[in-house]
């Protein structure tokens, strides 16, 4: 969910700037980029991971930005490439805006898939282990206690 809330905002962001016409692709792709991923870390971070140990901010901010970065660029490079491409043979500023908002769209949903895998390894996996560490199916008591028996 966070990550449709994000690529929201993102789109709305990237429609309006280039339909605007405000910035070539690259710069509204990039602003719509960093738009989109700042409410996205706060949503994953509290509300998929669930893990808001100060401790750990630091190595969930450096791992959550190099992969997003990767995923960014990636976004970027292909929405910069469709202008190049594509959008000569689209008239009006409007429906070229639409054009390059569906290529940001279609290349966000490869990176959304490998995004997704790597963090699930490095947040979730690690909240799930713990979670199985301290399942009632998993702990065992210290002193365990017999089963009374009561004759009758």
């Amino acid at each position: 969910m966070a990550s449709v809330i994000a690529t929201g905002i993102s789109q709305l962001v990237l429609l309006t700037v280039y339909w605007a016409g405000l910035s070539d692709a690259a710069a509204a792709s990039t602003l719509a980029f960093l738009v989109g991923s700042v409410p996205h870390f706060l949503m994953v971070r509290y509300w998929a991971w669930r893990d808001t140990d100060p401790g750990r901010l630091r190595h969930q901010l450096t791992t959550y930005f190099t992969v997003t970065l990767v995923g960014g660029i990636t976004s970027i490079a292909l929405t910069t490439l469709a202008e190049v491409l594509l959008l000569p043979l689209v008239g009006g500023q409007g429906w070229r805006a639409v054009m390059l908002t569906l290529t940001y769209l279609a290349a966000s949903g490869p990176v959304f898939l490998a995004k997704f895998t790597l963090f699930d390894r490095a947040f979730a996996g690690r909240a799930q282990r713990a979670y199985d560490a301290t399942s009632s199916t998993k702990v065992r008591a210290a002193n365990p206690v017999a089963p009374v028996v009561t004759s009758s």
